[in-house]
């Protein structure tokens, strides 16, 4: 019998199945204020716009999301007034999320420039890694799971956003 699914995350599966578990990002400045995430073949499918503080906009055709702070140390993102998924314990490196049913552990390695979740059952869900200079990613998601496409964009979001307050405090 198959999970139940969630109506939240009902127009992301369609992306999630076009994607088939990856996409890379890349900025279009500096400090990755904007990015734009192509599918494998390089063709342009969604932006990601991070602003401050703490907050982002994901846009990929009819799929809308948005990233906001939910409490000093916890994010959440909403599709419209649907809560797609929220941090529900940890620390910045370190947390808990839910997306869906589900809940995921969440690792971000800031000096590695990587994020990755895995299942309460220990399998990778989502993995996001940068290059260097935070202006490229790679991210690469497991197309079974409902809700590791959206995953993949909180990493993605998240990675991005520590870098760039880390690399703003730091001139």
């Amino acid at each position: 019998m198959p999970a139940p699914q969630d109506p939240a995350l009902a127009p992301w599966r369609q992306l999630q199945e076009r994607l088939a578990g990856y996409f890379a990002a890349r900025s279009r400045g500096l400090l990755a204020s904007e990015l734009d995430l192509a599918r494998r073949d390089g063709e342009k499918f969604a932006t990601l716009r991070v602003h401050e503080p703490g907050s982002a906009e994901f846009e990929a055709g009819d799929v809308r999301a948005a990233v906001e702070r939910a409490a000093p140390s916890r994010y959440r993102m909403l599709s419209g007034k649907a809560e797609v998924l929220a941090e529900i314990a940890g620390s910045a490196d370190a947390s808990e999320v839910r997306c869906g049913e589900r809940v995921y552990e969440v690792r971000l390695g800031l000096l590695r420039n990587i994020a990755a979740a895995r299942s309460s059952g220990g399998s990778e869900a989502a993995r996001v890694a940068g290059g260097l200079t935070n202006r490229s990613y790679e991210a690469f998601f497991d197309a079974g799971d409902e809700g590791a496409l959206p995953l993949a964009v909180f990493l993605l979001y998240r990675i991005v956003a520590l870098r760039r307050r880390a690399f703003l405090v730091g001139q």
